[in-house]
């Protein structure tokens, strides 16, 4: 069976993409942007169970 693809991003693989793209930021901040994105995709999956979407 596959790995949890869940576990996929972590605080390092954060700052990589961010990086490729021009922005820079720390372990802690990355870190913060992780909870934030989880989050927004939280609030998006319980809008469109909820047919609010």
């Amino acid at each position: 069976m596959e790995s949890d693809k869940a576990n996929d991003l972590t605080p390092e693989r954060v700052m990589q993409i961010l990086k490729k793209k021009g922005t820079h930021v720390d372990i802690e901040e990355a870190k913060i942007i992780m909870e934030f994105v989880k989050k927004i995709a939280g609030i998006a999956v319980d809008q469109y169970l909820r047919g609010c979407l």
